[in-house]
C-alpha cells in the first residue's frame, strides 16, 4: 500500500481536525513528498477518487470559512 493512501485514510478518520490554510498547505506538502517517496520506492500509483473528493471538500469548506460563509 502506498504511503499517500495511508495518510489520507488516517486524516479522513479524524473529523475533529481544525483545518486552516497553514494546516492544509502542510498537509498538501506531506502528501506531495510521500507521493515522491512512493515513486522512488516503486510503489504503484494509488489514486483514489473518494480520497480526492474528500480533499476537495476540505478545501471547499475552508474557502467558505475564509470568505465568511460559514460551514456548509
Amino acid at each position: 500500500m502506498c504511503s499517500v493512501s495511508v495518510i489520507h485514510d488516517y486524516f479522513q478518520q479524524r473529523p475533529a481536525i481544525k483545518w486552516d490554510r497553514d494546516t492544509l498547505t502542510e498537509y498538501q506538502e506531506i502528501v506531495r513528498r510521500l507521493d515522491a517517496l512512493d515513486k522512488k520506492l516503486g510503489e504503484p500509483p494509488c489514486d483514489d477518487p473518494s480520497k480526492a473528493a474528500w480533499m476537495r471538500e476540505v478545501e471547499k469548506r475552508l474557502s467558505l470559512l475564509e470568505r465568511g460563509g460559514g460551514a456548509p
